[in-house]
């Protein structure tokens, strides 16, 4: 899966946001806020093609967070993405 759109991931006065960037800018016009790990898995996406688990793996090394916990808040987040139309898969 990877991202829809090209997106620049910013922090600004303490919030993470997400604004679709060249040619891309025009087809998605608005901005995703999203929290700290929001933002890191926007940038993984931004990257290319990956998987849920290779996603789940990376929150799991930078977050030090359990297994399940993790797969529990990463899937949340893509159903957003997708229901959002923002992912392909």
């Amino acid at each position: 899966m990877k991202l829809k759109y090209r997106f620049v991931v910013r922090e600004i006065s303490d919030q993470h946001i997400a604004v679709a960037v060249g040619k891309d800018n025009a087809r998605f016009n608005g901005m995703v806020k999203l929290n700290e790990t929001g933002a890191f898995l926007m940038e993984l996406l931004n990257q290319g093609d990956t998987t849920e688990r290779e996603l789940l793996q990376a929150v799991i090394n930078k977050y030090d967070v359990a297994e399940d916990r993790a797969r529990e808040n990463l899937s949340a987040f893509l159903k957003t993405l997708r229901d959002g139309g923002l992912l392909t898969e």
